[in-house]
C-alpha cells in the first residue's frame, strides 16, 4: 500500500527537475467557493496534484515559503495599520 505523500515532499519538488508538460495546468483551474473551507485544500490538492509546483501555461510555478517570516495575515494586518497611520 502507498504511503501518503506529505506537504514536506509535495514542497520539496525540484522544478528544473520535471518535464513542465507532466505538471498539471491551472490556467483553467477555478475555485469553487461553495466548497466549505475545511474542504478547500483537499480540492486544490486534488485538481493541482502538488499545489506547490505546477504550471500556467507555458509556465513552470514553484512556490516557496519560510518559516521565518510573519504570515499573510500578520504582514497584511501590519500594512494596513501603517496605511492608516499615514507611514
Amino acid at each position: 500500500m502507498n504511503d501518503p505523500i506529505t506537504r514536506l515532499e509535495l514542497a520539496s519538488v525540484e522544478i528544473q527537475k520535471i518535464n513542465k508538460d507532466e505538471l498539471t495546468d491551472v490556467s483553467g483551474l477555478a475555485l469553487d467557493p461553495g466548497i466549505p473551507r475545511k474542504l478547500r485544500a483537499g480540492h486544490l490538492l486534488k485538481a493541482t496534484g502538488n499545489p506547490y509546483c505546477f504550471r500556467v501555461g507555458d509556465l513552470g510555478v514553484q512556490l516557496e515559503f519560510l518559516d521565518s517570516v510573519p504570515s499573510l495575515q500578520d504582514a497584511l494586518f501590519e500594512f494596513f495599520r501603517r496605511k492608516k497611520s499615514g507611514l
